[in-house]
């Protein structure tokens, strides 16, 4: 069940994307056909709005008819050289009031294409699309344009001027084909792409998905096991009613210790939560870095020589460095990685606090002589829940929650942490070390 999520929403986004890819490649198709479309007629149709009644090529066919004679020229009728020159696959058509063509001997053989031609005044002065099918039952597409005739004695009422668009039309036709074939091989493609950017989608959203689950196993894990100590001690305690508070002393103890333990790993997890969510804001201020390094070290220092252990801090070539952080969350930093510092080494070990600063970034590295991490360990040391040593980690008082709540507090200030070995004088440890750059 657990495994169907995922999918059922790897399904949804893979057929939203194609629907997508669908929708943007079928409107690409519309637009271009359009304006594909209004661009090839365009020139031919400013031409024909362009030629009037009186333009050279309409009083050419006029005198043409009036004076009889087919075979006129228009260099040789020097009065209509002016104007806009004929257009290539032109035809001008002279009607009578009844709608009969006069010039069908101007017309020659071409009479018979447009012998169905039908004389239609509603539409004056504006571009029309004519087809005209012939006795060989051979179709013909033309752009038209009607206008009334100058006044003249040959009985013309209208003339028609038609541009034939018979290579437009089938240019555009191929056109279209080649579009829709493309259209279709893409659209083929999208859905190999939409595949692809489906699984990449929900890549993020599956790992955060089973990191929740892990947290939330994990979570239980580690609350169930104080939980029922604690109720194992309260209830011995109910065993004892006679007993006083010093007999049962062990049990309220060990309650005591549990409740502490769980308090603090209901806060780790808060915190962890809130950062997961953003609802953490950081509170930026100016700290100077040596006085914030000596107040929060001090502490540490006692405590370790408690321990039989030497906790050193290199001081800054300039004391009075500052820097731009907030101050709670860099502090929180730091007590995790001295902690756990402090928990993980032996009396006679060293731990060291070097601290530097560039024009770019802040860097300190904690370090500590002792025991050493396997590589393979380091690479899950900031995982959460993580514990290098499961027995150790239990003897200390350790979820693993530390160092991942670290390395959210660096990030969230765009900084990085890590972790390496560490060497001197021939002793062995572990360093971890976080820079912060430039706010």
């Amino acid at each position: 069940m657990k495994a169907k999520l995922p999918n059922k929403q790897r399904i949804r986004l893979f057929l939203a994307n194609v629907l997508a890819f669908a929708l943007v490649f079928f409107a690409l198709g519309v637009i271009v056909l359009q304006v594909l479309s209004l661009s090839a007629y365009r020139e031919t149709d400013q031409q024909l709005t362009q030629t009037t009644s009186d333009s050279p090529t309409v009083q050419l066919e006029i005198t043409r008819y009036q004076e009889n004679d087919p075979t006129l020229h228009l260099d040789e009728n020097k009065p209509f050289k002016e104007g806009p020159k004929p257009m290539f696959n032109n035809q001008v058509i002279l009607w009578s009031k009844d709608g009969t063509i006069l010039n069908k001997e101007a017309l020659g053989s071409r009479y018979a294409q447009f012998e169905s031609l039908t004389l239609s005044t509603k539409n004056l002065d504006s571009i029309q699309t004519v087809q005209l099918e012939d006795q060989s039952s051979n179709t013909a597409d033309f752009r038209s344009i009607i206008r009334k005739a100058p006044e003249n004695d040959a009985n013309i009422a209208y003339v028609q001027v038609l541009a034939n668009t018979n290579q437009i039309k089938s240019a555009l036709t191929n056109f279209r084909a080649i579009l829709i074939a493309c259209m279709i091989i893409f659209w083929f493609l999208s859905i190999g792409i939409s595949f692809l950017l489906a699984n990449l989608s929900m890549r993020p959203i599956v790992a955060s998905w089973k990191r929740q689950q892990e947290f939330v196993e994990n979570a239980s894990h580690e609350l169930r096991t104080p939980l029922t100590i604690i109720q194992n001690s309260l209830q011995h305690l109910f065993t004892k009613p006679n007993h006083t508070i010093l007999d049962e002393s062990e049990s309220i103890a060990q309650a005591l210790t549990e409740t502490r333990r769980l308090t603090g790993l209901t806060n780790d997890l808060l915190t962890i939560a809130r950062n997961d969510s953003n609802q953490q804001v950081l509170e930026y201020q100016e700290v100077t870095i040596q006085s914030f390094l000596d107040e929060l070290i001090k502490p540490f220092q006692e405590m370790a020589q408690l321990d039989d252990k030497a906790l050193l801090l290199q001081p800054l070539d300039n004391p009075n460095q500052t820097w731009v952080v907030d101050r709670k969350k860099i502090h929180q930093v730091l007590v995790i990685l001295l902690d756990n510092a402090l928990k993980y080494t032996r009396p006679q070990d060293e731990i060291f606090v070097v601290t530097t600063t560039t024009n770019k970034e802040w860097r300190v590295a904690v370090s500590n002589t002792g025991p050493s991490i396997s590589d393979q360990d380091k690479q899950h040391l900031f995982d959460r829940f993580y514990r290098e040593d499961h027995s150790r980690a239990k003897e200390t008082g350790g979820y693993g929650l530390g160092l991942a709540i670290a390395k959210q507090l660096v990030e969230e200030h765009h900084g990085e942490i890590m972790v390496k070995d560490f060497n001197y004088h021939h002793k062995v440890g572990v360093t971890f070390e976080f820079k912060l750059p430039k706010k």
